[in-house]
């Protein structure tokens, strides 16, 4: 398939999972208890999830007369004239990691009330309860897995994948342009990459990019001599990768299990993890803009309740699937059956136990996006 076809298609798909026609209830006008809700994610999977799941429930009625689809830069633009303005247009945001991050450093949350959280965090998995003690109140852990960094590639390709940082830099060495990883400031697929990378070279501190990544900023700097370019999302990375265009990218372990679940990448691709390293969590968060009254907040529960309920979480995650997350999926249809095909029992066992590291503090990602602009991002293709 030719690269302006599939990128056709690929943005036909997003488009059609965003504007599904919606319930007549949807249709109507909203009034003023109605809530409105953004998810602000990387790509089209958690929306299309989330808008088909609420529209599959007639019977489960929530205060949200408004949930619209955006991508996580909104929130450092539109959004943030909304707060600084003190018109707060958007009652809630549901992102990730890095999209709470970006609105935190630029102070566009308020704390989420005790209640809530008292409601909805007990049921979290490890990894959901370390990303909630590390975000505190200014955002509600809807749910989190272990989820990178890993390398995805194809065994009829490259059989066997790098396991240590020492062998990636090797790879990219010696087979130019056929790895690359993504825009950090535009992709948590780029950012799990970059803060897993300190825990490998065993820098002296893997929280703090501006003084405890000496190791990591000289390797960054090394491998982008070699890199095919940094793809802006995710989406444009699995492209490249499915076109043939690189041999060997990063990723994230739901979306590789989910992905090979729907039969998006091909049957032969695998899935790396690193040699005796942490993973970084994948979460999704709702987070609350400044200015919105405690009274709407409070209308906020049934929509909290309603993503952490398994189905939800498996449906975003792939939580059953990622050892230490939940009962294991049975496999009652044929995606079940993809999605534990593609957690072989090599990479289960290499899961299994395995430590998840917290993630950055709002501070600090925002200093290692810019860092890694500065320091990479603008060197690209140049000679060293």
């Amino acid at each position: 398939m030719s690269r302006l076809s599939r990128r056709s298609l690929l943005a036909a798909a997003a488009t059609a999972g965003a504007t599904r026609a919606p319930p007549s209830a949807w249709a109507q006008a909203p009034h003023a208890g109605d809530l409105f809700v953004v998810i602000a994610g990387e790509g089209p999977r958690l929306n299309t999830a989330v808008l088909t799941e609420l529209q599959d429930h007639p019977d489960f009625h929530l205060p949200v007369g408004t949930l619209r689809i955006e991508n996580v830069p909104w929130i450092a633009t539109e959004l943030r004239e909304e707060v600084e303005a003190g018109l707060p247009g958007t009652d809630a945001v549901i992102t990730n990691i890095a999209g709470h991050a970006l609105g935190a450093a630029r102070d566009l949350w308020q704390e989420v009330p005790a209640a809530l959280l008292a409601a909805n965090t007990p049921g979290l998995t490890p990894a959901g309860q370390l990303v909630q003690e590390r975000i505190g109140a200014s955002g509600l852990v809807l749910g989190a897995v272990p989820g990178g960094p890993v390398l995805v590639h194809r065994r009829s390709v490259l059989p066997t994948a790098p396991r240590t940082a020492e062998e990636l830099l090797d790879y990219a060495r010696q087979n130019p342009r056929r790895f690359q990883y993504t825009r950090p400031g535009q992709s948590r697929f780029g950012q799990t990459f970059v803060t897993g990378l300190p825990y490998l070279l065993n820098d002296s501190d893997p929280l703090d990019p501006r003084a405890g990544w000496p190791a990591t900023w000289a390797y960054l700097a090394e491998l982008g001599q070699h890199v095919a370019y940094y793809p802006s999302s995710g989406e444009a990375a699995t492209e490249e990768f499915l076109e043939g265009g690189v041999d060997l990218s990063t990723a994230l372990l739901g979306p590789y299990l989910l992905g090979m679940g729907q039969r998006l990448l091909p049957p032969d691709t695998l899935c790396t993890p690193f040699q005796a390293a942490p993973l970084l969590p994948h979460s999704l968060i709702l987070a609350v803009p400044r200015g919105v009254a405690e009274a709407r907040i409070a209308q906020l529960q049934p929509l909290a309740a309603f993503l952490g309920q398994p189905g939800m979480q498996r449906h975003v995650f792939g939580r059953g699937l990622v050892p230490g997350t939940g009962p294991r999926v049975t496999d009652t249809t044929p995606t079940d059956r993809l999605w534990t095909e593609a957690l072989t029992p090599s990479l289960a066992a290499e899961l299994e136990g395995r430590a998840v590291a917290p993630p950055l503090s709002a501070a600090a990602r925002a200093y290692m996006l810019r860092a890694w602009d500065d320091r990479i991002g603008s060197h690209y293709g140049e000679t060293r």
